[in-house]
C-alpha cells in the first residue's frame, strides 16, 4: 500500500507491504522490516529488524494520526497518493465542475445519479487504481449534472467521470 505522510510541511512517500507476520516499510528509499502487535486499544508494540522495540500510543482521527513513544509525540496526516493528487488538481483548477480520473482504473461503485444534490466531500464513486479502492468525493456543493461512467467500466487517465454544477 502506498501512502504519503504529511509532516512538518513535507510530503513523505511511504510504502507498506505485508511480509510474513510483519511488514516491510519503505520511507523514501530506506526499507525497514517491522513487527507491529496491538497491546491495547491505543497501544502498539513495534519491533524493528535490528531488535529494537518500542511501545507506542496511537490515536487516529480520519487521516490525522498522533503517535507517542517515550517523551516524543508526532502529529501527521496519512493520505493515499490519489487523494493528494486530486486535491492538488482541485486547488490549481479552482475545483471545477467536471471530475476526471487522475489515473487509469475501474469504476467499482457509483453513489450518485444525475439530478442528485451533493455537498462538498459527498462520495460520488469508488475508483480502483493501483490495486487500491479510492473514494472520489465532490469538490463542491451542487447538483450532479451528468454521470459519464457506469460501475464496472474501465477509464483512462483524464477520462470525465461526473459533472457537478
Amino acid at each position: 500500500m502506498k501512502l504519503v505522510a504529511r509532516y512538518g510541511g513535507a510530503n513523505i512517500p511511504i510504502e507498506v507491504q505485508r511480509e510474513g507476520s510483519g511488514y516491510a516499510v519503505t520511507i523514501d528509499d530506506r526499507t525497514m522490516h517491522v513487527d507491529l502487535v496491538s497491546a491495547g486499544p491505543a497501544l502498539k508494540s513495534l519491533r524493528l529488524d535490528d531488535g529494537r522495540q518500542y511501545l507506542l500510543a496511537h490515536h487516529q482521527h480520519g487521516d490525522q494520526h498522533e503517535v507517542s513513544f517515550g517523551e516524543t509525540t508526532v502529529h501527521l496526516e496519512l493520505v493515499d497518493p490519489l487523494t493528494l493528487k486530486r486535491k492538488r488538481v482541485e486547488d490549481e483548477s479552482g475545483a471545477g465542475a467536471t471530475i476526471t480520473a487522475l489515473m487509469p482504473g475501474r469504476v467499482v461503485r457509483l453513489f450518485v445519479a444525475a439530478g442528485d444534490r451533493v455537498e462538498k466531500g459527498t462520495p460520488l464513486l469508488i475508483l480502483e487504481a493501483m490495486k487500491m479502492e479510492n473514494e472520489v468525493q465532490s469538490p463542491r456543493e451542487g447538483v450532479v449534472k451528468t454521470v459519464h461512467v457506469e460501475a464496472g467500466q474501465t477509464v483512462d487517465n483524464g477520462a470525465e467521470l461526473i459533472e457537478v454544477e
